[in-house]
C-alpha cells in the first residue's frame, strides 16, 4: 500500500473543487482541510466575470478532482495552477485562450 501511495499519488491525495467562490477563486478540499485557492497568472476584466464563473462551473464542477501546482500564497490565500485530471487541461490557460482573461504570466 505505501508503495501504491508514492507510485500514484494522483489517485490518492488529489484535490477536489467545492465551490467555484468567484471568476478567479475556488474552494479546494483535500481529505478532511479546505482552501481558498486563487487561479495563479489570471486577470479577468469585470465585464467577463459570469462568463469565467460558468465556464468554471462547466469545467469544474463540484468534486471535480484536480491536481494544485502552487506559485505562492498571499493573505492566507494559495495561488496555484490548477489542473483538471480528468483532462489533464490548465483551467488558466484554458480561460486565456477563450479570451475570457488576461495571462499575467
Amino acid at each position: 500500500l505505501l508503495f501504491i501511495t508514492f507510485m500514484f499519488p494522483l489517485f490518492t491525495s488529489a484535490a477536489e473543487v467545492l465551490q467555484v467562490t468567484d471568476s478567479s477563486t475556488l474552494l479546494i478540499g483535500d481529505q478532511n482541510r479546505t482552501y481558498t485557492v486563487k487561479i495563479a497568472c489570471l486577470e479577468v476584466s469585470p465585464s467577463q466575470d459570469k462568463s469565467v464563473i460558468t465556464f468554471l462551473r462547466s469545467e469544474l464542477p463540484r468534486h471535480s478532482r484536480v491536481n494544485l501546482r502552487p506559485k505562492g500564497a498571499k493573505d492566507g490565500v494559495l495561488i496555484s495552477k490548477v489542473i483538471s485530471i480528468e483532462n489533464k487541461n490548465d483551467i488558466g490557460a484554458q480561460i486565456v485562450s477563450k479570451d475570457l482573461a488576461r495571462s499575467t504570466c
